[in-house]
């Protein structure tokens, strides 16, 4: 089920000549992140809005969770993952044991592999499954992600007396998706942002 997200970013004062760049470049770039992380319909639709202290966009048709991902992972190739007898060699067991480590599943066998061509040689291939993500990872990544790219004209700082400068970045973020906030926060950029229904 999708609902509609509205993403609010809490800022000092901004440059009133800027404020509808910035707010387009804040916009374009949440619903960037979201899409490419599967998490918006395709007629998902975005409205931005800004005041001189507040950039905010709300889209549409964003889902709870992304969807589950079929993902063909290359093993290794052929003549590396199997010995003389045509057994697993230990570069193959222990690429199979780190990956299904990384997984969190069981072991995963020879047999658990497809044999494809990959260019010049042939190599082993393992399909699987990955679970969706929650909406808050990817729309933490998202609004890191558009923050970092915003066409701030002129970012303030000062010198300390101990010679080092420091800018300022006061962000604060709210974010509304259904009838709760979504914990997500900002790094690198001075205050922990809050959330608010």
């Amino acid at each position: 089920m999708s609902q509609t997200l509205l993403v609010e970013l809490l800022t000092e004062e901004l440059p009133p000549k800027a404020l509808a760049k910035l707010s387009e470049a804040f916009a374009a770039g949440i619903v960037a992140g979201l899409k490419s992380r599967d998490f918006l319909e395709p007629d998902a639709a975005a409205t931005a809005y800004a005041t001189p202290r507040r950039l905010a966009v709300s889209i549409s048709k964003v889902r709870a969770a992304s969807p589950d991902k079929s993902i063909r992972e290359k093993i290794l190739p052929v003549a590396i993952a199997l010995d003389a007898n045509g057994n697993a060699s230990a570069p193959l067991s222990k690429k199979l044991a780190a990956l299904s480590q990384n997984l969190k599943r069981g072991d995963i066998a020879l047999s658990d592999l497809e044999r494809a061509p990959d260019g010049k040689a042939d190599s082993f291939f393992y399909t699987y499954t990955a679970a969706g993500s929650a909406l808050h990872l990817g729309l933490q990544a998202a609004l890191e992600d558009s923050i970092a790219k915003l066409p701030i004209p002129k970012v303030m700082s000062y010198q300390r007396p101990d010679g080092e400068t420091v800018q300022f970045a006061a962000w604060q973020r709210r974010s509304s998706h259904r009838d709760s906030g979504i914990g997500c926060r900002t790094r690198n950029l001075g205050t922990p942002l809050f959330i608010a229904r």
